[in-house]
């Protein structure tokens, strides 16, 4: 029974994140994931938009890039566009979270790939975490493993509200550069609104890479009857049944994002992080930044706590050190969601704020 300080579940932004900072400040890391994370073969329905802001933060490399992005177009039902200057990149989520669990192991944190966990449990002083290979003992359990989180199912947490969670569906269409160019330009990416011509509470998006279109669609999981027929109805949209002419379909599958924060994010020595706790942008869906700080801010706690031996304040210590960086906005926006989506009125005028605002400050100074 190998015994770790740490033990990291998921492989992902916030997994790997965590599992690298833990390394880096002397602790014995243990990071699991359940599937291979090898540059093929670990595909993750998203998106894949970041800001470049984080590109330049971890010296993402540009051969890793497959699209850098200028500006957001912001399309709503009834024809009408708002554009969104900003430099972002489009990347693959597999070669992307690869790069990062490549940084947590050249840290020091050891990767166990293809090892699902069986159970978890609590010791006097330990988890013992039992995966299909082996059995670990651990004092500090980060569950960096999605929405779903088995790790914290296991340990029998509360679930998400039904309001709290967006159903997507990904398809990853392969098609090429020239018709990317002419249909939806060289360095844009869009998204698509509409409260009663097509999502109730979400959007849906085409994000172009190299040779290929990510489509998605995501909706509030309460207020959908047919995911496929809502879905099929997005693609039937002019704008996008003409970008997809002539188009491959490689990948097709749905999957689920929280938009709401879990009821705990700590309990005993367990941190939730990234998705599993809900640290996600309740507007935009964006998760990826918010994962790897709240997985660096995971172990910062610990290391903190043990320092000043104040063991007794690891929650309190997390959820304001998460607050003071971005939680407070996210429980905002998460309030001010239902008042953008409440109609089309309200929407349109989001959008045209937020063609010039940072959705944080149209929330925070009350733009609307």
């Amino acid at each position: 029974m190998k015994e770790y300080d740490i033990i990291v579940v998921g492989a992902g932004p916030g997994g790997s994140f965590a599992a690298k900072t833990a390394a880096e400040n002397g602790y014995n890391t243990c990071l699991l994931e359940k599937e291979n994370v090898s540059v093929n073969g670990r595909y993750k329905a998203c998106g894949g938009a970041i800001a470049w802001e984080l590109v330049e933060e971890i010296d993402y490399p540009e051969e890793k890039i497959s699209r850098i992005i200028e500006s957001l177009e912001l399309h709503h039902t009834d024809g009408e566009v708002f554009s969104k200057k900003g430099k972002g990149a489009v990347i693959w989520r597999n070669v992307f979270d690869k790069f990062l669990t490549d940084m947590a192991i050249d840290s020091g944190a050891k990767l166990k790939e293809q090892e699902p966990l069986i159970s978890v449990k609590k010791l006097k002083n330990h988890y013992q975490v039992t995966t299909k290979n082996y059995t670990y003992l651990t004092k500090y359990l980060i569950a960096a493993d999605g929405v779903t989180s088995f790790t914290l199912k296991t340990l029998k947490w509360p679930y998400f509200s039904s309001k709290d969670l967006i159903l997507t569906v990904t398809q990853e269409m392969k098609t090429t550069k020239s018709k990317i160019k002419q249909d939806l330009g060289e360095d844009t990416v869009h998204l698509f609104f509409g409260i009663k011509d097509l999502i109730a509470v979400g959007y849906a998006w085409l994000f172009p890479k190299a040779e290929n279109i990510t489509v998605g669609w995501g909706n509030q999981i309460n207020l959908i009857k047919n995911s496929r027929e809502e879905f099929k109805k997005f693609t039937s949209l002019p704008f996008v049944a003409k970008s997809l002419i002539n188009s491959e379909m490689k990948v097709f599958q749905p999957h689920l994002i929280p938009v709401g924060l879990r009821l705990q994010l700590y309990n005993d020595n367990v941190f939730a992080v990234g998705d599993a706790g809900g640290i996600v942008d309740p507007i935009s869906g964006k998760g990826i930044p918010y994962a790897m700080m709240s997985g660096k801010f995971a172990i910062d706690t610990i290391n903190t706590c043990e320092k000043k031996d104040r063991l007794d304040k690891l929650g309190i210590t997390y959820e304001k050190t998460l607050d003071r960086n971005f939680l407070k906005v996210l429980k905002l926006k998460r309030e001010f969601r239902d008042r953008i989506f409440q109609n089309d009125e309200s929407l349109k005028k989001f959008l045209s704020l937020w063609e010039n605002h940072r959705s944080s400050e149209i929330v925070v100074r009350k733009l609307m």
